[in-house]
């Protein structure tokens, strides 16, 4: 398993979920997290993993991402966008990923 890029942790008590961290100011440790890519289908799956993009999501957030919450799972891919820019560029993202999520 790859090092996330998005969320760094030295130990598993620390934990927390991505998104009840975004809408909260306190520390949150869940119990269940669950792995989340934040790029999906088969190849992007893939890529994710190999570059650290992905963050551990509560059960509860993960299924919304999943299931029904387009607007959730845009941020996250924005997220993965942008934190990935921040180390690479650009141009590496589009060469990796070859879609822009921050214009959407």
């Amino acid at each position: 398993m790859s090092k996330s890029i998005i969320q760094r942790y030295t130990d598993k008590e620390n934990r927390e979920c991505l998104l009840c961290r975004l809408q909260s100011s306190a520390v949150l440790p869940h119990e269940g997290l669950e792995k989340h890519h934040l790029l999906h289908g088969w190849a992007n799956r893939r890529l994710a993993e190999k570059w650290g993009l992905w963050a551990y999501l509560c059960p509860l957030h993960h299924r919304e991402v999943h299931n029904s919450d387009r607007e959730k799972d845009l941020f996250l891919m924005q997220i993965a966008q942008g934190r990935f820019e921040k180390l690479y560029g650009h141009e590496k993202w589009m060469e990796v990923f070859g879609k822009n999520f921050l214009i959407m």
